[in-house]
């Protein structure tokens, strides 16, 4: 097996750190149950050997503690077979301070649903506290002390070409995901992303990345991209929820493993202009479709895209 970037597992560890703060009875269900579990905390005594114990400890510690919040900052989260692991980066916020946190879990399938098997908090602190002196700690700054003479790197990694980009969202998700309730709203977002997965393999796309509740696919044909955004809407049909999706096409810097450029953002911006259920595409797009069986263009829309200068006409597509 392969390790690979999971968002089901970033799902579910985002859940974790927004249940470990309240703690909600979400917690027990998001932690494995099994006697292996491990859980230890910021406090040198936070060291908890199962999921009653977890769960009882924590509670209880919630009703002593002043209010507080946490915001998610970063999760990158992978799976290799039934294991998977993720780091997750947070702002944990009372009235009286704002501290930044590092999370690690250890997660496994458990009867098809994945649960924490091992999470570990702690608080960063600077290398000048520990060591002393300020050490080098971020790729920036060793490629800064590697570039050559005229301050450019010497290898680039990037590679241009034309692609035409899907973006999803689900549309007011966050109210939705409270309704249901964070076990629920995980495996609605897992079976989501799946029909997505499937949609873009069939028209021979490429899922780029997960973007919380939306998705970045990549096509090289705009026609097979229209036909893919197709199959994602039939599939949300009877589904509690809408999805937007935009399309565009364009020139597109690639790198191993994302795309960047102003095709990307403006990709994401036509989206942001679609309605609840409905595909959008840019007037682009609809020049390299043309007519296809199975779609039809409406009238054009003339448009601002934010963050992009100028005004722009976008075209629904109805199938």
């Amino acid at each position: 097996m392969v390790a690979v970037p999971s968002p089901e597992i970033e799902s579910v560890v985002r859940r974790t750190i927004l249940a470990y703060n309240a703690g909600s009875e979400a917690l027990g269900n998001l932690m494995s149950s099994d006697p292996s579990l491990r859980v230890l905390g910021f406090d040198r005594d936070e060291y908890w050997r199962s999921n009653a114990e977890f769960v009882g400890v924590r509670t209880m510690q919630t009703s002593e503690a002043p209010d507080s919040s946490v915001h998610v900052d970063l999760v990158d989260a992978f799976q290799d077979g039934d294991f998977g692991w993720a780091t997750l980066f947070s702002t944990f916020e009372t009235p009286e301070a704002e501290t930044h946190l590092r999370s690690t879990a250890v997660l496994r399938l458990e009867a098809g649903i994945w649960r924490v098997i091992q999470w570990h908090n702690s608080s960063p602190v600077s290398n000048q506290q520990v060591y002393g002196v300020d050490l080098t700690t971020t790729l920036g700054e060793l490629v800064d002390s590697v570039l050559d003479g005229d301050g450019q790197l010497p290898d680039a990694s990037a590679t241009e070409g034309t692609m035409t980009l899907v973006f999803t969202d689900i549309v007011d998700s966050t109210p939705f995901a409270e309704e249901v309730g964070d076990l629920a709203w995980a495996t609605t977002v897992a079976e989501h992303e799946a029909a997505i997965r499937t949609a873009t393999a069939a028209e021979g796309g490429t899922v780029v990345k997960f973007l919380g509740d939306g998705s970045m696919l990549a096509f090289e044909s705009a026609r097979a991209a229209v036909r893919s955004a197709i199959r994602i809407q039939r599939g949300t049909e009877a589904a509690p929820f809408a999805v937007r999706i935009g399309i565009h096409s364009g020139e597109v810097m690639r790198t191993d493993n994302d795309l960047l450029g102003l095709t990307v953002n403006k990709a994401a911006r036509v989206a942001s202009a679609a309605g609840d259920g409905q595909i959008m595409i840019s007037s682009t797009t609809r020049d390299l479709v043309g007519s296809m069986e199975g779609a039809t263009t409406g009238e054009p829309r003339t448009v601002t895209l934010k963050g992009i200068s100028g005004t722009h006409h976008i075209v629904p597509v109805t199938w």
